[in-house]
């Protein structure tokens, strides 16, 4: 199952929470107040210690900051301590993550880019810290705090979690656990016909909050 069949849905998700206010435009990225410069990036409001730590050498794909990112959002979303679940640790949980971005179009991959970065420093405003630096308990209710808030928040954070589940899940390793044998898909040789297409606008704002200034 390491087909980038992930990569679309991760794509629709993104472009239709973008559709309406396109993300590089922005002056202010929702109720988190952070500055976004379409011309030259924007200003990191705090160092992190992992600064200091490179990506390995596979991570050609990733940004330093991207890697760290993800390397954290894999512990903080994948809490398999005291279960039966393999470790996040003993999958390829990130390199996975950079296979499915490695799939996007270059126009999607940058703007996404731009919204990774964003969601890390954002919580310096709340929390007083980078993402990336937060405890646990913090960085979880960090994700919460952006699912409960405006579209682009909302979309950022949908599109962390269904790459870092779905760079977890598509292990074979995960599967014995839960007494998953496979996708059937694969075993039957099934054709891939593509993914189910989004929920329309109106009934997709009908099961979200109301979207935030």
């Amino acid at each position: 199952m390491k087909s980038p069949r992930s990569a679309p849905n991760v794509a629709a998700i993104w472009q239709q929470g973008m559709a309406r206010r396109r993300f590089l435009k922005w002056g202010l990225l929702g109720s988190a107040g952070i500055a976004a410069v379409a011309a030259g990036g924007f200003a990191f409001l705090r160092r992190s210690p992992l600064d200091n730590q490179p990506a390995p050498e596979w991570a050609t794909g990733l940004s330093a900051g991207e890697y760290h990112l993800f390397d954290r959002a894999r512990q903080v979303l994948l809490p398999v301590e005291g279960t039966a679940l393999t470790p996040s640790d003993q999958v390829p949980v990130v390199r996975n993550v950079q296979a499915l971005l490695n799939n996007l179009d270059p126009a999607t991959r940058k703007e996404m880019g731009t919204g990774l970065g964003l969601f890390d420093n954002a919580a310096v405003l709340s929390h007083g810290r980078r993402f990336v630096d937060l405890s646990d308990v913090d960085a979880r209710a960090y994700f919460d705090s952006w699912g409960r808030a405006s579209v682009i928040q909302r979309t950022l954070a949908t599109v962390i979690k269904q790459l870092t589940y779905s760079a977890y899940w598509q292990e074979p390793a995960t599967w014995e656990p839960t007494d998953f044998d496979g996708p059937v898909s694969d075993k039957w040789r099934l054709a891939y016909l593509g993914n189910a297409p989004l929920p329309a606008d109106d009934a997709l704002r009908a099961n979200q909050p109301e979207e935030q200034a």
